[in-house]
């Protein structure tokens, strides 16, 4: 009997405990959604890096400030081509028309980035064709511009927009060609890494390195390029701010699964019209591949007012434990 006892006791003291929880678990269950009006945090320089609560920003360290952000979600674009059947290595023109994910209306405020309030960036699934271009927004509200797709082929497009009242956000879409075979080989680059991380290009010598020198996934990434003039050797002195900073990078995974944004750090690249920052030989930006396996890093410089995009291939390796693998 005293067992019994014991054991009743026992059971009423871990109800005791556990009613507390499980009557606060209803009241935030049945508690309206407060997620739409929560505060969010952004970084001061890279209005692409938010986040749900305080922090630094994990592209240059600065504190996330609060930004009143209405809708988190994803918005919705919808991409309309003339000619319907996009023909490869005739002009295309592109319209895109943005709306509001809750009431589906058509969004037409923008936040500008880097001196724009769309960039456009067009790859070929495998990886062939890298292009950052513009549109250019229209009396409507909508955005359109004309480019080229070379070949016949599967293109992936990425929207990156800031609504006014969203989050700057990445918007991953994907446009056809006539011609297209929908072979499966064509749909993921096959990637072999760079042996030899030095390139020319339009007598720029560009010198990628790595912090750690293997980079792993799961862990931040810092690029370091030194570019010289190929003629003389010398660290070029000549750098030219492009879209309000010294460079700009995008790396994409072989599956296009991954994509990353990256601008340089502590960039002052527009100080002032009156006291123009001086132009640096060495450019580092900072990164995160999520997944082991194969990336390429796309990076554009401008100088003498060309400008000039250089890539590099690379294998990232998976630190022990790590389950996120092409």
């Amino acid at each position: 009997m005293t067992n019994q006892v014991s054991l009743l006791a026992i059971l009423l003291l871990f109800v005791g405990m556990i009613m507390p929880t499980c009557a606060q678990e209803v009241s935030i269950a049945q508690a309206p959604s407060e997620a739409s009006t929560s505060e969010h945090f952004a970084c001061p320089m890279h209005s692409d890096v938010s986040s749900s609560k305080p922090g630094k920003c994990s592209k240059c360290g600065m504190e996330l400030k609060a930004i009143s952000a209405a809708i988190t979600e994803e918005f919705i674009v919808r991409i309309e081509s003339l000619p319907k059947h996009i023909q490869p290595g005739q002009k295309t023109r592109l319209r895109f028309v943005i709306f509001n994910p809750r009431t589906k209306e058509q969004v037409k405020d923008f936040n500008i980035q880097h001196e724009k309030p769309f960039h456009l960036f067009i790859v070929r699934a495998d990886l062939k064709h890298f292009d950052h271009i513009h549109p250019v927004q229209q009396p409507d509200g909508s955005f359109t511009i004309e480019t080229i797709l070379p070949q016949a082929g599967l293109y992936h497009v990425f929207c990156d927009i800031s609504p006014v009242g969203g989050v700057a956000q990445t918007i991953h879409q994907n446009l056809v060609t006539a011609g297209f075979k929908g072979d499966s080989a064509s749909l993921q680059a096959r990637l072999q890494p760079d042996q030899q991380l030095t390139k020319t290009v339009e007598g720029l010598r560009i010198t990628l390195d790595f912090a750690p020198e293997t980079p792993t996934a799961g862990q931040p990434a810092l690029l370091r390029y030194k570019l010289s003039d190929a003629h003389s050797g010398q660290p070029i002195q000549d750098l030219q701010p492009y879209l309000g900073a010294w460079g700009h990078t995008v790396i994409l995974s072989a599956d296009a699964m991954d994509y990353l944004h990256s601008h340089p750090l502590e960039d002052h690249a527009t100080e002032t019209k009156l006291r123009p920052a001086k132009a640096p030989a060495t450019i580092y930006f900072e990164t995160f591949f999520p997944r082991a396996g194969m990336y390429r890093i796309w990076s554009q410089f401008q100088r003498q007012n060309k400008l000039i995009t250089v890539y590099f291939d690379l294998k990232v390796t998976g630190k022990e434990g790590w389950l996120g693998e092409m």
